[in-house]
Formats: structure tokens, C-alpha cells, sequence
């Protein structure tokens, strides 16, 4: 059963971040576009402010990003390890599906993306992206364009050519896209503490 729900999950999270609407090409990746995501996301790399430190993620099990009891915080009761190819470049990034089986059903999906900074967000494409920041550390949040109701997801800047990718999935109904959001931004600062202790 829970082998089969991850994979289901995954085909899930592949097919929101290809994107919903037909026709659309589906790949999130920042395409040359005269019209930026948001005025926030057009700024330069330069703009962003400094790390407060480095954190390499070469070799960190994507499902010790979260203690037991971050878990138990966000109601989370099951972690399956499954790397997801989660900037659609087939290169799949270690990432860990923290799954919620209660009431409500969802998952943060915790990707430690390796190759890639968080420039990779920058410039136009089919997602809104939004400059934040995250524990001190430089983000974006993103989420599919022209949705409400698929999921919101942040990338961290924790060292040069890589980022944590902190997804909130909701499987079914009951959440608004602020609560995804807000759910997506709890999950990355969680991570992100737990990552500081693991290096």
C-alpha cells in the first residue's frame, strides 16, 4: 500500500509542477520572457542578500531534514524516500515525501537539489515567483500561474549551485493558496533549521 501511495504522489507532484492546463509546454524551468514572473523575481542575482552561512547538501538523507518532532508539528505520519526530477531536467534530486494520512491528506515534498542555485527561479516562465527570505536565507516562492489550488512550493539558497526545495502538496481539498504557502514557508524553515544541525 504505502509503496504504491508514494508513487502515486509522485506522479501527482510531476504532473503539477509540468503544469495543469493543456497545451502548455509543462516545464517550470525560467524561459526568456519580456514580462517577468513578478516584479520581485526579476531582480539580479546580485540583489540577493548574503547567506548567513553555507550549507552543502552533498550526502544528507532528504528524510532526516525533518526531526521527529517537526514531524509531529505538522502532522506529519509517514516519510518515503523518492527522488523526484523536481526541476524537470532529468536529473532527479534526492527528496523525501512527508506525508499527512489524517483528516486532511498532504504531503512536503524536501528535495535537496544539487547543480542548480536558486537563480534558476529568475526571469520569465509559467510559474509566479515571489523574492523571500527564509531563516535569513535568500528564497522564492513559486507556485503554477493561473492556479489556486495546486500547490506552493520555496527554494532556498543554502550554498553556490544548490537549493532546498520545500513543496506543501495538498492531495484532495481544503486549502487555500495562502495556506499552502504559509504551510510551504513552515516546511523550508523547519528544514533549513534541522539542516544546520547536520553539517
Amino acid at each position: 500500500m504505502r509503496p504504491s501511495k508514494a508513487a502515486v504522489l509522485a506522479g501527482v507532484v510531476l504532473a503539477v509542477v509540468a503544469g495543469c492546463s493543456p497545451g502548455e509546454t509543462g516545464n517550470p524551468r525560467p524561459a526568456t520572457s519580456d514580462t517577468p514572473a513578478t516584479s520581485e523575481s526579476a531582480e539580479p542575482t546580485t540583489s540577493r542578500s548574503p547567506r548567513p552561512k553555507e550549507i552543502a547538501l552533498d550526502g544528507i538523507d532528504p528524510c532526516a531534514t525533518l526531526t521527529p518532532a517537526q514531524r509531529t508539528e505538522l502532522k506529519i505520519d509517514e516519510a518515503v524516500n523518492d527522488p523526484l526530477d523536481v526541476l524537470n531536467n532529468d536529473r532527479p534530486a534526492p527528496t523525501c515525501a512527508y506525508m499527512s494520512n489524517g483528516r486532511s491528506v498532504f504531503s512536503y515534498n524536501v528535495s535537496l537539489v544539487s547543480g542548480e542555485g536558486i537563480e534558476y527561479w529568475e526571469g520569465g516562465s509559467n510559474l509566479d515567483v515571489d523574492a523571500k527570505n527564509v531563516g535569513g536565507f535568500a528564497a522564492y516562492q513559486y507556485k503554477l500561474s493561473g492556479t489556486s489550488d495546486a500547490y506552493c512550493s520555496y527554494a532556498v539558497d543554502v550554498a553556490d549551485k544548490q537549493q532546498l526545495i520545500v513543496q506543501f502538496l495538498p492531495i484532495g481539498e481544503g486549502f487555500t493558496q495562502d495556506q499552502m504557502c504559509q504551510n510551504a514557508a513552515k516546511g523550508a524553515e523547519l528544514a533549513l533549521a534541522t539542516l544546520q544541525t547536520l553539517k
